[in-house]
């Protein structure tokens, strides 16, 4: 009998981990035995139905680098003992450290299959400091060692396979998305003590944590480029992060206070972002980059960079994902438009090209669904399902 468990650093606030909840939920939806099992404690999704297993009580916010190298190896035997209880056959991990102690674990004597999904450009370590160099090296030794890595996108495939010769069973697998849920969450009010929209005004939107790789200077400099030139736009930015000090800074050299609002981290994105006009992606690189079928999900046009690994193959799906646009180049792709990465300027031509284009802006924004629909948990988590059963072949 197929027994699993979705492991994953915690459940905070993100991408994966909100993947990893509505994989887990899909999995019991469909009868299959699963746990899940979390590194550290640190709390922003729940799950429905089942319980969370803690393998420590750790945070992961204060713990250094050395201490997160030695709970690997303590999370590996917890996850080995937990695992023997509940007679798991596989174990579907999310997210590097979690990745690390699935195979550690099996290493350590765990006789479970072990199925990674790797969540983002590995190449960004190489430009980090000695954590990152930690990273790539734990990589490099431990992913050669999985029975199967799964990828959101094949940019991100790719990227892995830079850095060594990996004979893995290696699987492109999509995000998956809560495709009604966040519909029925969308039109939700908004507390006017939060934000109110003018329905005089256009609005861009973006949201994501707030950290160097997402860029979010190029879309305040965009706007100041914009107002500069008559073009009076407001910019949302919903999330929180290290940058969000450097953020604020900028505004106000820019002055730039009442058109662009930083709301932080808030528990409905989507009824911000179906309210806007466009949806702006400016990263430098993307794993997935789930922003974006979100914003098809509730109908709002999409700009974003060409960035690796994700945008591309989502926008333009017909296209090769290895093309990138050079400087001042725009594309008006099959489901949105793509510009080049850290290019205000283009950036803000694209903003000002597609606000004209009426026909062009009702098009992207009444078409995303169609594309959207393509990731709904429903036909992603059966892909996965059809991943469980080639790997315990």
């Amino acid at each position: 009998m197929l027994k699993i468990c979705v492991l994953i650093n915690s459940l905070t606030l993100g991408g994966a981990e909100r993947l990893a909840v509505d994989l887990y939920e899909e999995y019991k939806q469909k009868g299959i035995h699963v746990i899940f099992v979390c590194l550290e404690k640190n709390n922003f999704y729940n799950i429905r139905s089942g319980k969370v297993y803690y393998l420590s009580d750790q945070t992961g916010n204060d713990e250094g680098l050395f201490k997160k190298l030695l709970y690997l190896f303590i999370s590996a035997i917890r996850l080995k003992k937990l695992l023997k209880k509940h007679e798991i056959t596989m174990v579907q991990s999310h997210i590097y450290r979690a990745n690390y102690v699935n195979v550690i674990a099996k290493l350590l004597g765990s006789h479970h299959k072990t199925q990674l999904v790797n969540h983002g450009i590995v190449s960004r370590y190489k430009t980090e400091n000695l954590a990152g160099w930690v990273n790539l090296w734990l990589i490099k030794l431990l992913y050669k060692k999985s029975d199967q890595l799964i990828f959101p996108s094949n940019g991100m495939m790719q990227d892995l396979k830079k850095w060594g010769e990996f004979k893995n069973d290696m699987i492109v697998i999509n995000n998956p998305f809560d495709v009604e849920g966040i519909l029925n969450l969308k039109d939700a009010s908004i507390n006017p003590e939060d934000f109110v929209f003018d329905q005089n005004k256009k609005y861009l939107v973006a949201a994501g944590r707030l950290e160097k790789v997402k860029c979010f200077p190029d879309i305040i400099s965009a706007v100041g480029l914009l107002k500069k030139n008559g073009f009076d736009i407001e910019l949302i930015i919903l999330g929180d992060g290290p940058e969000r000090a450097n953020i604020q800074a900028l505004i106000s050299y820019l002055n730039l206070q009442g058109n662009v609002h930083l709301l932080g981290r808030v528990g409905n994105p989507f009824k911000y972002i179906t309210r806007s006009d466009i949806l702006i992606s400016a990263s430098e690189y993307e794993g997935f980059s789930n922003v974006i079928v979100e914003a098809f999900i509730v109908g709002t046009a999409v700009i974003s960079t060409d960035c690796e690994s994700g945008p591309r193959e989502i926008l333009a799906p017909e296209t090769d994902a290895r093309i990138k646009l050079k400087p001042n180049e725009i594309e008006n792709a099959q489901f949105g438009v793509l510009v080049p990465v850290n290019d205000p300027e283009t950036l803000a031509k694209a903003v000002k090209a597609l606000l004209e284009d009426q026909d062009r802006l009702a098009w992207y924004s009444k078409n995303g669904i169609s594309r959207a629909k393509e990731f709904d948990k429903s036909v992603i988590s059966e892909k996965y399902i059809k991943s469980f059963n080639a790997l315990l072949e």
